[in-house]
């Protein structure tokens, strides 16, 4: 198996555009930009508020959100370092989603995460006191890995499949550029709101912890799942 770390295979940014068209209109494409690439671009603006935007969006769930998810126009691309890069959707002119890919970071939230399924032996009055535990924990495990975050307008334009197509555009990518060696994608997600989603398109949870009410600006505790897909 090839030793080639992320890091090696990723070194050098360059500008790689993946072109797709939904089956039916409208149609979008896709393009990938590095890290360098983005801070050129003339969206900045645009990109921050879709991202923005979305961010609220918690679905069917009671989960409320407040607070901006980025700060400045350049916030995503200072996120990316790099290594990472970002794939967004555009419909003509518009931008309709983006997918952006980092190096996952070791021990991200700064605590040890729970086996999967950890908390669903607590009431939701018992979580809290849970999350304390030192029992059952293990690390998720972070070599070359790559973290995901998703961004949708509109509810995917009326279910094309635009989420799903940018995570399937960053994992190809990061597959051409990792080659031979195999790739792991991962992400983090609120087990209520965006949970069933990923676990319909292939991603397994590999651990999870408990964040208390206004994490994030979220007004209630939460699960918050890893996961990740090969």
């Amino acid at each position: 198996m090839s030793t080639t770390t992320l890091e090696d295979t990723l070194q050098t940014p360059e500008v790689i555009k993946t072109i797709e068209s939904s089956p039916a209109p409208p149609s979008y494409r896709i393009e990938i930009f590095t890290q360098s690439d983005l801070l050129k671009q003339p969206f900045l603006f645009e990109l921050r508020d879709v991202i923005n935007t979305s961010y609220y969006d918690t679905g069917a769930s009671s989960f409320e959100k407040t607070g901006a998810r980025l700060q400045s126009n350049t916030q995503l691309a200072d996120e990316l370092q790099p290594t990472g890069f970002t794939a967004i959707a555009f419909a003509q002119k518009a931008i309709i989603g983006t997918a952006s890919l980092k190096v996952w970071p070791p021990d991200a939230e700064g605590t040890a995460w729970k086996v999967p399924g950890y908390f669903e032996r607590f009431s939701a009055d018992e979580i809290f006191s849970a999350s304390s535990t030192v029992l059952d924990i293990r690390p998720v495990r972070e070599v070359s890995k790559l973290q995901l975050s998703r961004s949708r307008r509109i509810l995917d334009i009326g279910g094309k499949g635009i989420a799903a197509s940018l995570v399937k555009a960053c994992h190809e990518e990061l597959n051409r550029r990792m080659f031979p060696a195999r790739s792991c994608i991962m992400l983090k997600c609120i087990r209520e709101v965006q949970g069933l989603y990923w676990l319909k398109r292939g991603f397994r949870v590999v651990g999870e912890q408990y964040c208390p009410p206004y994490t994030w600006g979220y007004n209630k505790g939460f699960v918050l799942w890893a996961m990740e897909r090969e």
